[in-house]
Protein backbone atom coordinates (compact mmCIF):
# COMPACT_ATOMS: atom_id res chain seq x y z
CA UNK A 1 0.00 0.00 0.00
CA UNK A 2 1.46 3.41 -0.89
CA UNK A 3 1.94 5.97 1.78
CA UNK A 4 -0.31 8.89 0.62
CA UNK A 5 0.20 12.21 2.18
CA UNK A 6 -1.24 15.06 0.49
CA UNK A 7 -2.62 18.83 1.07
CA UNK A 8 -5.76 19.66 1.51
CA UNK A 9 -5.71 20.64 -2.55
CA UNK A 10 -4.66 16.97 -3.03
CA UNK A 11 -1.11 18.09 -4.36
CA UNK A 12 1.17 15.05 -2.92
CA UNK A 13 3.64 16.01 0.18
CA UNK A 14 7.23 15.77 -0.50
CA UNK A 15 8.42 12.37 0.75
CA UNK A 16 5.12 10.59 -0.51
CA UNK A 17 5.82 7.04 -1.70
CA UNK A 18 4.26 6.20 -4.73
CA UNK A 19 4.07 2.01 -5.61
CA UNK A 20 6.58 1.58 -2.60
CA UNK A 21 9.36 2.59 -4.62
CA UNK A 22 8.80 6.19 -5.47
CA UNK A 23 9.02 9.40 -3.30
CA UNK A 24 7.85 12.15 -4.39
CA UNK A 25 10.43 15.23 -4.20
CA UNK A 26 8.23 18.51 -5.47
CA UNK A 27 5.93 19.47 -7.20
CA UNK A 28 6.22 20.80 -10.58
CA UNK A 29 2.73 22.15 -11.50
CA UNK A 30 -0.30 21.09 -14.02
CA UNK A 31 0.34 18.34 -16.71
CA UNK A 32 -2.11 16.81 -19.63
CA UNK A 33 -4.93 14.99 -17.64
CA UNK A 34 -3.50 15.92 -13.83
CA UNK A 35 -0.41 17.36 -11.93
CA UNK A 36 3.58 16.48 -12.10
CA UNK A 37 5.61 15.98 -9.80
CA UNK A 38 9.75 15.28 -9.79
CA UNK A 39 10.42 12.03 -7.89
CA UNK A 40 13.05 9.92 -7.18
CA UNK A 41 13.80 5.83 -7.29
CA UNK A 42 14.26 5.39 -3.31
CA UNK A 43 16.86 2.13 -4.36
CA UNK A 44 18.18 3.75 -7.56
CA UNK A 45 18.50 7.30 -6.55
CA UNK A 46 17.60 7.92 -10.23
CA UNK A 47 14.97 10.45 -10.51
CA UNK A 48 11.41 10.27 -12.97
CA UNK A 49 8.56 12.20 -12.96
CA UNK A 50 5.52 10.94 -11.21
CA UNK A 51 2.24 12.18 -12.98
CA UNK A 52 -1.48 11.76 -10.77
CA UNK A 53 -4.30 11.93 -12.60
CA UNK A 54 -7.20 14.93 -12.15
CA UNK A 55 -9.63 12.99 -9.35
CA UNK A 56 -12.54 13.10 -12.37
CA UNK A 57 -10.69 9.92 -13.63
CA UNK A 58 -11.39 7.69 -10.92
CA UNK A 59 -15.33 7.35 -12.16
CA UNK A 60 -13.73 4.98 -14.48
CA UNK A 61 -11.86 2.92 -12.35
CA UNK A 62 -15.06 0.50 -10.90
CA UNK A 63 -12.69 -2.62 -10.27
CA UNK A 64 -8.91 -3.66 -10.07
CA UNK A 65 -9.21 -5.32 -13.57
CA UNK A 66 -10.25 -1.78 -14.27
CA UNK A 67 -6.72 -0.52 -13.03
CA UNK A 68 -4.50 -3.48 -14.65
CA UNK A 69 -5.58 -2.48 -17.48
CA UNK A 70 -4.36 0.84 -16.77
CA UNK A 71 -1.38 -0.37 -16.54
CA UNK A 72 -0.83 -2.49 -19.29
CA UNK A 73 -2.21 0.13 -21.52
CA UNK A 74 0.17 2.70 -20.06
CA UNK A 75 2.86 0.29 -20.08
CA UNK A 76 2.60 -1.41 -23.72
CA UNK A 77 4.07 1.40 -25.60
CA UNK A 78 7.26 2.22 -23.60
CA UNK A 79 8.24 -1.51 -23.49
CA UNK A 80 8.82 -1.48 -27.13
CA UNK A 81 11.93 0.38 -25.87
CA UNK A 82 11.81 2.63 -28.28
CA UNK A 83 13.95 5.82 -28.17
CA UNK A 84 11.10 8.64 -29.13
CA UNK A 85 8.59 7.05 -27.13
CA UNK A 86 9.13 8.34 -23.11
CA UNK A 87 9.39 5.29 -20.78
CA UNK A 88 6.49 4.59 -18.14
CA UNK A 89 7.86 2.67 -14.96
CA UNK A 90 5.03 1.84 -13.37
CA UNK A 91 1.24 3.10 -13.38
CA UNK A 92 -1.65 2.14 -10.89
CA UNK A 93 -4.28 3.29 -8.43
CA UNK A 94 -3.51 5.78 -5.33
CA UNK A 95 -5.04 4.58 -1.98
CA UNK A 96 -7.17 7.55 -2.74
CA UNK A 97 -8.05 5.97 -5.86
CA UNK A 98 -6.68 8.30 -8.11
CA UNK A 99 -4.52 7.04 -10.83
CA UNK A 100 -0.59 7.48 -11.44
CA UNK A 101 1.79 7.04 -13.90
CA UNK A 102 5.65 7.02 -12.98
CA UNK A 103 7.69 7.93 -16.11
CA UNK A 104 11.23 9.21 -17.55
CA UNK A 105 12.19 12.27 -16.27
CA UNK A 106 11.94 14.41 -19.34
CA UNK A 107 14.04 17.91 -18.57
CA UNK A 108 13.13 20.01 -21.66
CA UNK A 109 10.29 22.19 -23.04
CA UNK A 110 7.10 20.30 -25.03
CA UNK A 111 6.50 21.13 -28.45
CA UNK A 112 3.29 23.11 -27.87
CA UNK A 113 5.30 25.32 -25.26
CA UNK A 114 7.84 26.14 -28.66
CA UNK A 115 5.03 26.75 -31.11
CA UNK A 116 3.22 29.18 -28.46
CA UNK A 117 6.90 31.12 -27.63
CA UNK A 118 8.28 31.41 -31.01
CA UNK A 119 4.85 31.16 -33.04
CA UNK A 120 6.23 28.50 -35.45
CA UNK A 121 8.97 26.72 -36.47
CA UNK A 122 11.83 26.32 -38.96
CA UNK A 123 10.81 24.01 -41.60
CA UNK A 124 13.94 22.23 -41.10
CA UNK A 125 13.12 21.55 -37.34
CA UNK A 126 9.33 20.79 -37.92
CA UNK A 127 9.90 18.15 -40.30
CA UNK A 128 12.67 16.63 -37.68
CA UNK A 129 10.44 16.70 -34.89
CA UNK A 130 7.47 15.30 -36.85
CA UNK A 131 10.02 12.59 -38.32
CA UNK A 132 10.83 11.55 -34.81
CA UNK A 133 7.17 11.32 -33.61
CA UNK A 134 5.98 9.34 -36.42
CA UNK A 135 9.19 6.49 -35.51
CA UNK A 136 7.48 6.54 -32.25
CA UNK A 137 4.14 6.50 -33.71
CA UNK A 138 5.12 3.60 -36.16
CA UNK A 139 6.62 1.28 -33.23
CA UNK A 140 3.06 2.08 -31.48
CA UNK A 141 1.13 0.93 -33.99
CA UNK A 142 3.34 -2.34 -34.54
CA UNK A 143 3.11 -2.91 -30.89
CA UNK A 144 -0.84 -2.65 -31.56
CA UNK A 145 -1.17 0.45 -29.60
CA UNK A 146 -3.27 3.63 -31.81
CA UNK A 147 -2.61 6.87 -29.56
CA UNK A 148 -5.85 8.79 -30.49
CA UNK A 149 -4.85 11.98 -28.51
CA UNK A 150 -1.41 13.01 -30.60
CA UNK A 151 -0.92 16.86 -30.08
CA UNK A 152 1.96 19.28 -29.73
CA UNK A 153 1.33 18.61 -25.75
CA UNK A 154 2.29 15.27 -25.59
CA UNK A 155 5.82 15.84 -27.61
CA UNK A 156 8.76 16.67 -25.34
CA UNK A 157 11.63 18.28 -26.99
CA UNK A 158 14.78 17.44 -24.77
CA UNK A 159 18.28 18.98 -25.63
CA UNK A 160 20.88 16.68 -25.94
CA UNK A 161 23.74 16.99 -23.65
CA UNK A 162 26.28 18.31 -26.14
CA UNK A 163 23.85 21.12 -27.54
CA UNK A 164 23.69 19.43 -30.86
CA UNK A 165 19.91 18.73 -31.65
CA UNK A 166 17.14 17.41 -29.56
CA UNK A 167 15.95 14.13 -28.72
CA UNK A 168 12.05 13.92 -28.87
CA UNK A 169 9.89 11.67 -26.95
CA UNK A 170 6.26 11.62 -27.53
CA UNK A 171 4.20 10.67 -23.90
CA UNK A 172 0.64 9.12 -23.33
CA UNK A 173 0.53 6.32 -25.47
CA UNK A 174 -2.22 4.06 -24.28
CA UNK A 175 -4.19 6.78 -22.03
CA UNK A 176 -6.82 8.22 -24.19
CA UNK A 177 -7.51 4.93 -25.63
CA UNK A 178 -8.00 3.31 -22.27
CA UNK A 179 -9.98 6.29 -20.99
CA UNK A 180 -12.10 5.90 -23.99
CA UNK A 181 -12.61 2.42 -23.99
CA UNK A 182 -13.83 1.98 -19.98
CA UNK A 183 -16.35 5.86 -20.79
CA UNK A 184 -17.56 3.64 -24.00
CA UNK A 185 -19.08 0.88 -21.26
CA UNK A 186 -21.83 3.66 -20.16
CA UNK A 187 -21.98 6.26 -23.39
CA UNK A 188 -21.12 4.29 -26.68
CA UNK A 189 -20.53 7.87 -28.13
CA UNK A 190 -17.95 8.96 -25.71
CA UNK A 191 -13.98 10.07 -27.26
CA UNK A 192 -11.10 11.36 -25.15
CA UNK A 193 -9.09 13.58 -27.40
CA UNK A 194 -8.58 17.12 -28.57
CA UNK A 195 -10.96 18.18 -31.56
CA UNK A 196 -8.47 20.14 -32.74
CA UNK A 197 -6.37 16.68 -33.31
CA UNK A 198 -9.20 14.49 -34.04
CA UNK A 199 -9.73 13.02 -37.54
CA UNK A 200 -13.11 13.68 -39.31
CA UNK A 201 -14.05 9.96 -39.01
CA UNK A 202 -12.79 10.02 -34.97
CA UNK A 203 -15.19 12.59 -34.81
CA UNK A 204 -18.45 10.77 -35.90
CA UNK A 205 -17.47 7.99 -33.50
CA UNK A 206 -16.44 5.24 -35.64
CA UNK A 207 -13.99 2.13 -34.46
CA UNK A 208 -9.99 3.77 -34.06
CA UNK A 209 -7.72 3.30 -36.66
CA UNK A 210 -4.10 4.18 -37.14
CA UNK A 211 -5.34 6.42 -39.61
CA UNK A 212 -6.48 8.79 -36.64
CA UNK A 213 -2.86 9.53 -35.75
CA UNK A 214 -1.82 9.99 -39.17
CA UNK A 215 -4.18 12.90 -39.30
CA UNK A 216 -3.06 14.28 -36.17
CA UNK A 217 0.61 14.18 -37.37
CA UNK A 218 -0.58 16.17 -40.59
CA UNK A 219 -2.11 18.56 -38.18
CA UNK A 220 0.68 19.04 -35.77
CA UNK A 221 3.12 19.46 -38.57
CA UNK A 222 0.93 22.77 -40.49
CA UNK A 223 0.67 24.03 -36.86
CA UNK A 224 4.38 24.21 -36.36
CA UNK A 225 4.54 25.88 -39.60
CA UNK A 226 1.90 27.91 -40.07
CA UNK A 227 1.59 28.66 -36.27
CA UNK A 228 -2.18 27.38 -35.91
CA UNK A 229 -4.39 24.33 -36.72
CA UNK A 230 -6.08 23.94 -40.09
CA UNK A 231 -9.29 24.54 -38.10
CA UNK A 232 -10.01 26.78 -35.38
CA UNK A 233 -12.67 27.88 -33.29
CA UNK A 234 -15.00 26.55 -30.70
CA UNK A 235 -14.77 22.67 -30.36
CA UNK A 236 -18.52 22.47 -32.19
CA UNK A 237 -17.59 24.52 -35.16
CA UNK A 238 -14.41 22.75 -35.33
CA UNK A 239 -16.00 19.19 -35.28
CA UNK A 240 -18.21 20.23 -37.29
CA UNK A 241 -16.29 21.54 -40.20
CA UNK A 242 -14.03 18.12 -40.71
CA UNK A 243 -16.59 16.22 -41.91
CA UNK A 244 -18.33 18.87 -43.76
CA UNK A 245 -14.98 20.70 -45.90
CA UNK A 246 -11.70 20.15 -46.51
CA UNK A 247 -9.26 21.39 -44.21
CA UNK A 248 -7.16 24.08 -45.57
CA UNK A 249 -4.03 23.51 -47.94
CA UNK A 250 -0.39 23.98 -46.42
CA UNK A 251 0.36 25.38 -49.63
CA UNK A 252 -2.18 28.52 -49.69
CA UNK A 253 -1.07 29.17 -45.81
CA UNK A 254 2.75 29.19 -46.84
CA UNK A 255 3.30 29.72 -50.67
CA UNK A 256 6.86 28.58 -51.61
CA UNK A 257 6.40 25.16 -48.93
CA UNK A 258 8.39 22.43 -50.87
CA UNK A 259 6.12 20.58 -53.00
CA UNK A 260 6.58 17.37 -51.38
CA UNK A 261 5.88 18.24 -47.78
CA UNK A 262 2.76 20.29 -48.93
CA UNK A 263 1.89 17.36 -50.37
CA UNK A 264 2.25 15.12 -47.46
CA UNK A 265 0.30 17.26 -44.98
CA UNK A 266 -2.39 17.72 -47.05
CA UNK A 267 -2.84 14.50 -48.12
CA UNK A 268 -2.72 14.00 -44.33
CA UNK A 269 -5.55 15.86 -43.58
CA UNK A 270 -7.59 14.55 -46.20
CA UNK A 271 -11.51 13.83 -45.00
CA UNK A 272 -11.18 10.55 -46.98
CA UNK A 273 -8.93 8.37 -44.56
CA UNK A 274 -8.36 6.15 -47.77
CA UNK A 275 -6.26 9.04 -49.49
CA UNK A 276 -3.93 10.09 -46.08
CA UNK A 277 -0.57 7.85 -45.83
CA UNK A 278 -1.82 4.60 -45.27
CA UNK A 279 0.99 3.90 -42.43
CA UNK A 280 3.21 5.67 -39.93
CA UNK A 281 5.77 4.19 -41.82
CA UNK A 282 4.65 5.99 -45.07
CA UNK A 283 4.81 8.86 -43.26
CA UNK A 284 8.41 8.37 -42.34
CA UNK A 285 9.70 7.25 -45.99
CA UNK A 286 7.72 10.41 -47.24
CA UNK A 287 9.17 12.95 -44.27
CA UNK A 288 12.51 11.59 -44.75
CA UNK A 289 12.59 12.40 -48.42
CA UNK A 290 11.15 16.09 -47.49
CA UNK A 291 14.00 16.46 -45.47
CA UNK A 292 16.51 15.37 -47.94
CA UNK A 293 15.41 17.88 -50.42
CA UNK A 294 15.75 20.47 -48.24
CA UNK A 295 18.98 19.49 -46.94
CA UNK A 296 20.72 19.73 -50.53
CA UNK A 297 18.52 22.36 -51.27
CA UNK A 298 19.83 24.44 -48.43
CA UNK A 299 22.31 22.87 -46.73
CA UNK A 300 22.91 21.97 -42.68
CA UNK A 301 19.91 24.26 -40.84
CA UNK A 302 19.21 24.85 -36.93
Amino acid sequence: MQDLASAGDGTLDRGTLVATYFRVLEHIGPANFGELYRGEHIQMGSRVAVRVLSPQWKSLVKSEEDVARFRRMARAASDTSHPNIAQVFDAGRLPDGRLFLVTELLVGRSMFEEIGERGYLPVLRAARVLRDVARAVRAAHQAGQIHRDLKPENVMLVPLPDGDGEAVQVLDFGIAAWAEAEARKTNPGAFVATPDYMAPEQVQGKPATPLFDIYAMGVMLFEALVGETPFTGNPQFMMKAKISRSAPSLGTKLPGMPRRLVELVDDCLNIDPGLRPQSANEFVVRIEEVLRTISRQSGPQS
